[in-house]
């Protein structure tokens, strides 16, 4: 079975929240790698798609258009990571399918996704976390190590986030795949790995460097290695 599930809170914030093209160009190549994730987060977003609008309506269209297109058996528009897991386990339990492939759209950095107000990140999946339970339900549902977890943000597995894409494919026992860019239309630095594998791709891809130093993550563009569009439904073979 293939599921799809997208954050659902991403709705536009208006003109009180605009800030001028240089300056979201500024805060988002700061922040992209995450610690203030809604700061960074709405500057890269704004950015992309404007600040008067959010991308949940777009998640939405695109979840129809891969129902329709047989890309998946069952969306869901989720408010947070807990939400999100036991609905994907209990679709599964409930239509008696393992899941083959489940894809995540949202916002995200260097190291981690969002959904709502939630982070799935290192932290996130050690033992005890709040998503401690939710993610051993989902990891039941998978279907085994050939199963596949696509984390459609921006930079997730970019930079640092190398050592939560280890740590994620550990938790659920399964291949997963993330970007290294910022995503928007086109989605660069698409790579995935499974348990006990170690990132091929190098830390510093998608990386904008400033004196030497990591200052934020670039935009996908279609001449970026391993790009696809946000109209693929399957991960390409080699990615």
């Amino acid at each position: 079975m293939r599921l799809v599930l997208f954050d659902n809170t991403d709705l536009g914030w208006g003109s009180a929240r605009r800030a001028s093209g240089a300056r979201r160009r500024r805060e988002g190549a700061e922040r992209a790698h995450g610690p203030a994730p809604e700061a960074a987060d709405l500057a890269v977003v704004g950015e992309a798609v404007g600040a008067t609008i959010g991308l949940t309506p777009i998640w939405r269209a695109g979840a129809l258009l891969h129902r329709l297109q047989g890309a998946a058996d069952a969306s869901l528009a989720a408010s947070s990571w807990t939400e999100a897991l036991g609905w994907a386990a209990r679709t599964a339990r409930e239509r008696g399918r393992k899941i083959a492939s489940l894809q995540a759209w949202g916002h995200g950095g260097w190291g981690y996704m969002r959904l709502g107000g939630t982070r799935l990140d290192e932290a996130a999946l050690r033992p005890g976390s709040p998503l401690d339970g939710a993610l051993d339900a989902l990891r039941a549902e998978l279907a085994g190590p050939d199963a596949l977890v696509w984390l459609r943000c921006c930079s997730a597995f970019g930079h640092t986030g190398q050592a939560f894409a280890r740590a994620l494919a550990g938790r659920l026992g399964c291949r997963v795949a993330g970007h290294t860019y910022i995503i928007a239309f086109y989605q660069s630095g698409t790579h995935s790995l499974r348990p006990g594998e170690t990132p091929s791709w190098d830390p510093r891809e998608g990386v904008r460097f400033s004196g030497g130093a990591p200052a934020g993550a670039k935009w996908s563009s279609r001449a970026a290695p391993n790009t696809v569009s946000c109209l693929t439904a399957d991960l390409p073979p080699g990615y």
